[in-house]
């Protein structure tokens, strides 16, 4: 009788979600697939490679290319790093979890990006800008730091801002897998002696392992697809020095209006995701596995 009614909501719940999954999986094939075709066309209709050669061969492609995989690496590599450290301090505190969830992880996530792209845009400004002041009467620099106005101090600045709002996602994912972690583990490796760090080592990081796998791939499709913060603060510049490949390909189809272009570039972008995510789905099947 129990599994009958089982089977009955389970039919419910698959006629209930199939219309959804239908359009949402014709929208992407058709959009998919309408990119794609405009990639391969000239104005005639004919087949042509010319819009790929025309984009590879861009003296810009290897800048931009470069400048996405230092954007993707370091503020993925902070995002994991810092939202690893504020789940595990959060994990241990007792009193006031509720206030400090909210301010510390909601927080960011709740900001809207352009919202928080201006933000961090005022707040390097050169001349009135809070962090300058700060440095400033803390004596730590003697003279303002231009943080928007070279390539350099462009890119360090969009990382930080990026790892800012986006710490949230890993801190969230690892928050929620501490909380599952037996209590009994971390009893039986302090009865073996285990230090703290040893404890981290053996039993945390072990349990996170999965969680680390899985977040690290969403973490770096998110970054490599992540457009409104780093267009609202420089736009992509000075020059090329913040230009990455998202940005690029939204300047060549609204502000150029070379569409073939874009879609060229869009698809080798998604190629780039594809392997990543191919990349990730052979480790954690490996995982499973074992």
């Amino acid at each position: 009788m129990v599994q009958l009614k089982l089977q009955r909501e389970e039919k419910i719940a698959y006629k209930m979600v199939l219309p959804y999954v239908v359009i949402i999986v014709f929208l992407v094939l058709y959009l998919l697939s309408s990119n794609v075709i405009s990639s391969f066309t000239d104005k005639s209709g004919n087949f042509t490679l010319r819009h790929y050669q025309s984009v590879i061969s861009d003296d810009s492609f290897s800048i931009i290319l470069r400048n996405t995989f230092i954007w993707t690496f370091f503020s993925v590599l902070g995002q994991m790093s810092i939202g690893l450290i504020i789940a595990l301090l959060l994990n241990n505190v007792t009193r006031g979890q509720t206030l400090f969830r909210s301010l510390i992880i909601i927080l960011p996530w709740g900001t809207l990006d352009i919202v928080a792209g201006v933000m961090w845009k005022w707040m390097y400004n050169d001349l009135y800008g809070v962090i300058n002041d700060m440095l400033l009467n803390l004596g730590i620099v003697g003279d303002t730091i231009p943080w928007l106005s070279t390539p350099t101090m462009a890119m360090i600045s969009v990382i930080i801002a990026n790892i800012w709002k986006g710490f949230v996602l890993a801190a969230m994912f690892f928050l929620a897998r501490l909380k599952g972690i037996p209590e009994y583990l971390y009893e039986a490796a302090e009865i073996d002696g285990a230090s703290m760090i040893q404890r981290f080592y053996s039993v945390t990081l072990p349990q996170l392992k999965p969680v680390l796998i899985s977040t690290l791939m969403l973490t770096i499709i998110w970054t490599i697809n992540y457009f409104p913060l780093i267009y609202t603060m420089t736009a992509g510049g000075p020059g090329y020095g913040t230009e990455t490949m998202v940005t690029f390909i939204y300047k060549l189809s609204f502000r150029f209006l070379k569409y073939e272009e874009a879609a060229a570039l869009s698809n080798i972008l998604f190629v780039i995701i594809l392997a990543v995510v191919g990349l990730f789905m052979l480790v954690l099947n490996r995982e499973e596995a074992e």
